[in-house]
């Protein structure tokens, strides 16, 4: 197992940057304009991401491959949400977090998301990214051209 370049992973660094939005909205409450229907959407951001997340694990875990990341990959997974995104758990997290802004109105929780999607798309992706062109090569390179990161 090789070790990822961040220090927790993904699912509690999120939690950890919703918290820390927390603390600083009450230590200094931000005004911000309220969005109409704000709680329909930070619904609907909340279950999507949770969905994606969800399935991302479930389709590795069915599979029999490692969640954990810097773990040795032992199959490349092409099916379930991974038919549509490379990284549906990461996907989850940032449309949860999302979710997490609507839901609380405060523009300390527009920097979780910022925040993730920084640390996941430019340094821990692209290092899962690597592992997978060594274990998989060619079919990793041909899935990776057919399949957007994202969305």
């Amino acid at each position: 197992m090789k070790s990822p370049p961040i220090i927790m992973p993904p699912p509690i660094l999120v939690l950890v940057l919703l918290l820390l939005s927390v603390l600083l909205t009450a230590v200094a409450p931000i005004a911000f304009v309220p969005v109409p229907f704000h709680g329909a959407i930070a619904t609907l951001f909340i279950l999507v991401g949770l969905g994606f997340s969800a399935a991302g694990f479930f389709t590795f875990k069915s599979r029999g491959t490692p969640v954990r990341p810097g773990a040795e990959p032992t199959k490349l997974v092409l099916s379930g949400p991974y038919r549509i995104t490379r990284n549906p758990m990461y996907l989850g997290l940032l449309l949860f977090s999302v979710g997490c802004f609507f839901a609380m109105e405060s523009l300390w929780f527009v920097i979780p998301p910022i925040l993730f999607f920084w640390l996941i798309n430019f340094r821990l992706i692209p290092f899962e990214e690597q592992l997978m062109k060594e274990h998989f090569g060619a079919e990793y390179e041909a899935y990776r051209q057919r399949v957007r990161r994202w969305l």
